[in-house]
């Protein structure tokens, strides 16, 4: 892949994800950002949240055992930077959350973006409602590699 992709610092919104495993449209996009980021020349993380996302979506799906799996490649991929919640971090989900009125998990994944001064990669709209990050979709991010 072409372009200077040593300055991009990523957070993972969930949907980019659920597309991977579910090999939705733009799932190729997706695994080759991850290509990128497993060999070190994109740094990308997940916030927790993500994981709270990935599981109750398989356990509604009545599909316990794909909750479990999905988490735990995920928590088990040390490419990605897994970003905790803290105070800072709370705080300014609740300043998203309440400016914007988004969900919870987007404001908890945009104010993680927002704190590592990182972009959000997804499709969610609810993400550009958000003038103090930048989001950019798979697709976006999949061109830009690409030069």
């Amino acid at each position: 892949m072409k372009g200077d992709s040593n300055d991009l610092k990523l957070i993972l919104d969930t949907k980019p994800l659920i597309k991977l495993f579910a090999e939705e449209e733009g799932w190729e996009a997706v695994k080759e950002v991850l290509s990128q980021v497993e060999a070190g020349k994109i740094e990308a993380g997940i916030s927790v949240v993500t994981l709270t996302e990935i599981y109750y979506k398989y356990l509604q799906e009545g599909r316990p055992y794909l909750a479990i799996t999905r988490t735990n490649q995920l928590k088990y991929a040390i490419y990605l930077k897994k970003h905790e919640v803290n105070e800072e971090t709370a705080i300014k989900a609740g300043e998203f959350k309440g400016k914007y009125n988004v969900s919870i998990a987007d404001a908890f994944i945009a104010a993680c973006a927002n704190l590592e001064k990182a972009t959000v990669i997804s499709d969610d709209p609810d993400f550009q409602k958000i003038p103090e990050i930048k989001v950019l979709t798979e697709k976006e991010l999949y061109t830009k590699l690409r030069g």
